[in-house]
């Protein structure tokens, strides 16, 4: 997801990554209405954060199995597969070489 953030100008603030995080929760999960003048107000409402706590559980469920995935992609944008590593290796029956 691009999202270009503006910041006032007479702010020195830096964005962290805890508050990047928040950011794409909310795009993923709040709610937007119209503002006008082409801006949103994204909150996360009830709704949202039923649906956040249920995907965090899910994915709480399966983090000894995420520790043994992979992905692999064509220029950060394209997902070309998902599979489990076995051994530390992917398991591609030597499909993949490293590209030096």
């Amino acid at each position: 997801m691009d999202l270009h953030l503006l910041q006032h100008p007479k702010t020195t603030h830096h964005i962290s990554s805890a508050e990047y995080l928040q950011v794409e929760l909310l795009m993923l999960y709040g709610e937007s209405c119209d503002i006008g003048q082409g801006k949103h107000y994204t909150s996360l409402t009830k709704r949202g954060y039923k649906r956040l706590l249920k995907d965090i559980h899910h994915v709480q469920q399966h983090l000894k199995t995420l520790r043994s995935t992979y992905l692999i992609d064509a220029d950060g944008d394209t997902l070309v597969t998902v599979g489990q590593r076995y051994n530390g290796r992917p398991s591609t029956g030597g499909a993949l070489r490293a590209s030096h």
